[in-house]
């Protein structure tokens, strides 16, 4: 995300990344459990409880991680492994249902809605690469660990969406913006109280506790180098980091000192990194492989959903997601930023031929907000398939011999095949694209960097079910900034304090109409064209039990058993 999520928890780069199962709420408004109740991980891990726990899981992906940092990581090879590292103050259940991760039990709210205050577990371990304890966590460490996600000066650069996130903590703007050094509305009350004051009422706000960038880091040791916390991660996960090659292999140890005696349910994790998904996928058939956790390939796909044998190892997810050409509205481009150039884009893309690509998997997308997000409106299309209309307004706009531009994505086979299509709707109105293809780490790079990419193809999945996901860290003027996840560059004060009273709006159905009145605001200035709403399609051996893909990890491999 997509951040990428994520940066764009992106889906074709997948910076923000999130799986929605059948059996998750499908972007219902978010919902907490009573003072209490259990650990949302501690009901999750009961799924798989009848599993056999114990030996290794094998998981390949198709990149390299880019960071072990909680404050930068934010794409699908990466978020697996910061879920196996590190908690946060709450957690979801196997769906989408929030309850307590490092607190005894849900927070207490003040009467104006702005004041939390939470109750940390006491005992809870900070664990070392040799799986020893550091010491135990503390009301400090959380107070640090959400000013460090704030912190302008974090370097190679800032968390990717904590000036959009984050800045809801009183005082927090002041902090990114180098004024202040921590947030005012962040107290230690006492060694075991932590009080989070926000500026504004923000109905998201314990979902946001509970992204990856809520992680809780020891304060002596992530500093602002996240590269050198990322070559040593400290957490208080059910696994620790017990070695990383890049580029070819990181292996996870079972915590032994971890809070949840039910977690994890294997003792160790190797993720085999830089595998391409056709090698994974032999792999998992050849019984050498647990997950392979790119998608089926597009030239295996039918033979392998087609065989009998394989029907009880693929696995099927809906994503809460959608995939997007990103559009640089405020860049040198004098044709991108002209509107109707990006209204006669819009109309020349043929969004059928997108999810033809995909061998079906997905369905068209013509909206910001996904099929099973709450504001999600089926009437919304304001640019349907017209060529006839996309050349008109190219002539209009004073192109109609069109012009020359760039359209970046990344190195897999399916974000290629997407993005060719993409290139010849494209070309059918005179615009001729250079398509630029970049390994994951290196596309991040270009695409957070003002203005190096005129058009990306891109996604994002949720990194929470609620439809300020699809607004806040993509398309507010937060994040069209440097580090940032606003692949568009796109500014729009108006449609930010929109944003802002959508957020705090404690009417359902109010907040709703809100949402999609944003949502047409937004799609009239065309920063992005949304082509699909994906659906992801694995293999996983015979062995691999438990819940695999998660509606707000993507994957969750703390649940998963190996055994038989």
């Amino acid at each position: 995300m997509a951040r990428s999520r994520a940066v764009t928890r992106y889906p074709v780069v997948l910076v923000a990344v999130v799986a929605l199962l059948a059996a998750s709420c499908g972007g219902a408004a978010p919902t907490t459990s009573p003072a209490g109740a259990p650990s949302a991980a501690a009901s999750a891990s009961t799924v798989a409880s009848a599993a056999a726990s114990g030996g290794t899981l094998t998981f390949a992906v198709e990149g390299d991680i880019s960071s072990l940092d909680p404050s930068q990581a934010y794409d699908q090879t990466s978020y697996p492994a910061i879920h196996m590292l590190f908690d946060q103050l709450l957690a979801y259940d196997s769906g989408t249902k929030l309850g307590p991760g490092l607190i005894t039990a849900m927070p207490s709210l003040s009467a104006d809605g702005l004041t939390y205050t939470f109750k940390l577990r006491s005992g809870v371990k900070f664990v070392k690469g040799d799986g020893t304890a550091l010491r135990d966590m503390t009301a400090d460490d959380v107070v640090y660990s959400l000013n460090r996600i704030l912190d302008p000066k974090l370097t190679p650069h800032p968390s990717p969406v904590g000036g959009a996130f984050y800045t809801l903590i009183a005082g927090g703007q002041d902090v990114v913006d180098g004024k202040a050094k921590t947030a005012t509305g962040l107290k230690a009350v006492d060694p075991l109280t932590v009080e989070i004051k926000l500026r504004e009422p923000n109905r998201a706000f314990l979902n946001i506790l509970a992204m990856s960038f809520g992680s809780i880091v020891p304060k002596e040791l992530a500093g602002q180098d996240t590269t050198a916390f990322s070559a040593a991660p400290v957490g208080t996960g059910p696994f620790y980091l017990a070695s990383y090659k890049k580029g070819e292999l990181a292996v996870f140890k079972k915590n032994p000192l971890y809070w949840n005696p039910a977690l994890p349910k294997v003792d160790a994790v190797e993720m085999r990194l830089q595998v391409d998904p056709n090698t994974q996928l032999q792999q998992v058939q050849a019984g050498q492989l647990d997950i392979a956790s790119n998608e089926i390939p597009a030239g295996s796909y039918t033979a392998i959903t087609s065989d009998p044998a394989l029907k009880d190892q693929i696995v099927r997810g809906s994503l809460v997601a959608v995939n997007y050409l990103a559009i640089d509205v405020s860049g040198p481009n004098k044709a991108l930023a002209d509107v109707r150039v990006r209204q006669a884009i819009a109309h020349a893309v043929d969004k059928q031929n997108q999810i033809k690509v995909a061998n079906g998997r997905g369905v068209q997308a013509n909206c910001i907000f996904p099929p099973q997000m709450v504001a999600f409106d089926p009437n919304c299309n304001p640019y349907p398939f017209d060529v006839a209309k996309a050349k008109a307004l190219m002539k209009e706009a004073g192109y109609e011999k069109g012009f020359k531009t760039q359209m970046f994505t990344d190195t897999t086979e399916q974000s290629k095949a997407y993005a060719e299509s993409l290139v010849q709707d494209l070309a059918d109105i005179g615009i001729t694209v250079d398509l630029v293809q970049q390994d994951f780490n290196v596309l991040i790079g270009t695409i957070t960097t003002p203005h190096q990419a005129p058009l990306v193809y891109i996604g994002w999945f949720q990194d929470f079910p609620d439809p300020s996901d699809f607004i806040d860290p993509i398309l507010s003027c937060a994040t069209a900034v440097k580090g940032g996840s606003n692949a568009s560059w796109y500014c729009n004060k108006a449609n930010d304090e929109l944003a802002a009273k959508a957020r705090a709006e404690p009417d359902d159905a109010t907040r709703v109409g809100l949402y999609r009145d944003l949502q047409l605001k937004i799609m009239a200035d065309v920063p992005w064209v949304p082509t699909t709403n994906p659906e992801y399609v694995l293999l996983k051996s015979k062995r691999t039990q438990g819940p695999l893909l998660h509606p707000c990890w993507f994957f969750d491999l703390n649940t998963v058993s190996v055994g038989g």
